[in-house]
């Protein structure tokens, strides 16, 4: 071999060292990208598991939330049908007070009812002594439940309906606690 020869021989080994040098290093640098890449997707991947896991507890926590508001309407609802119906049942029985009953009705709300000269009217069948109804006149029309007075252009409904009606509120709180007590 002659010295080009050698020298040709010697750079072709240079540059195949050279080559596998540039070739380990471009491995190793590869390498490190794809892991520094893996590890950016696995962190990138668990945030959004993170976040997925964090949104699936807070819809179930609002379907839990709606689904126990939805129930407490239903059972709210329920009981304010079972409580109107108490007081319509409430309303027909009075309707059906004896005569004595009835009586003793129309005399206790006359207690309050100052003396005057107006017309009562009664429901129909009932008698009572003129000095029972404060000196009220009896008129002749008649009403379903109750009593009204009318003084001039002055109405005082004194019907079962009317008085259910204006202490609705305070008959609804009296049935609600019976409820609640059971």
């Amino acid at each position: 071999m002659t010295n080009l020869d050698l020298i040709l021989e010697s750079i072709r080994k240079k540059g195949e060292e050279e080559k596998n040098q540039i070739l380990k290093a471009a491995e190793g640098e590869a390498k490190e990208i794809r892991e520094k890449s893996e590890a950016e997707v696995k962190v990138e991947v668990d945030k959004i598991i993170d976040n997925a896991k964090k949104e699936a507890k807070q819809i179930l926590a609002n379907e839990e939330l709606s689904a126990s508001r939805n129930a407490r309407d239903i059972k709210i609802t329920a009981k304010n049908e079972l409580i109107n119906s108490i007081i319509e049942r409430l309303i027909e029985e009075l309707k059906g007070l004896d005569n004595h009953s009835y009586k003793k009705f129309v005399l206790n709300r006359l207690k309050e009812f100052p003396g005057k000269k107006a017309d009562i009217i009664l429901r129909d069948g009932t008698f009572f002594d003129s000095e029972d109804l404060k000196g009220l006149n009896v008129s002749y029309e008649t009403v379903d439940d109750g009593f009204i007075i009318k003084d001039g252009d002055v109405i005082y409904d004194n019907s079962f309906s009317s008085i259910i009606d204006y202490n609705k509120d305070e008959i609804k709180k009296i049935i609600s606690g019976i409820f609640e007590e059971r």
